[in-house]
């Protein structure tokens, strides 16, 4: 069974559909959200197992779906993304499981997201219940994010057929 992740922005200039990319080819279904009363009739019928939010001011209306979200789901794994670190004490606050900075570090995310997927019910109850557990803070990638998928998705082979073949100019 696939898991369905949802990615929600609160912006235009999203990078969530690249990363919707590098998620389906790790074989996730990927639902990018409109907004995030969207995001929260998704999540209060079960359709998602894991949210990725991208956030840039401490006063969107993401961080009340994030609340409201973990109030109706509280199992379900968050992942706030941003450029601005200071907001890390915020999404630990309202419930996210994990804390990515800009440039996004996509290996790391995409082990981020293996680990919270596969985490055991009692270690999300501990979660739920405030207990101390083990939030993930991701550290911003070094150079930018097309330079990492360009590194993960490159392939050494190289094709011995002649571009004029494909109508290119040699």
């Amino acid at each position: 069974m696939k898991h369905k992740v949802l990615l929600l922005d609160d912006n235009n200039e999203s990078i969530l559909p690249s990363l919707g990319n590098s998620f389906s080819a790790e074989t996730y279904e990927v639902v990018l959200g409109e907004n995030a009363q969207k995001a929260i009739e998704k999540s209060d019928a079960g359709e998602i197992d894991l949210l990725v939010m991208n956030f840039n001011s401490p006063t969107d209306e993401g961080w009340e779906a994030i609340d409201e979200i973990t109030e109706e789901n509280p199992f379900l794994p968050i992942i706030v993304i941003t450029r601005q670190p200071e907001l890390r004490n915020l999404a630990e606050a309202a419930g996210a499981c994990a804390f990515v900075e800009m440039p996004v570090d996509v290996p790391t995310l995409l082990q981020t997201i293996r680990e919270l997927l596969a985490e055991p019910a009692q270690r999300r109850m501990e979660r739920v219940c405030n207990r101390p557990t083990d939030f993930r803070q991701v550290p911003p990638a070094e150079g930018s994010f097309r330079d990492q998928l360009d590194r993960r998705y490159t392939t050494s082979y190289r094709f011995n057929t002649p571009a004029s073949r494909w109508g290119l100019n040699e």
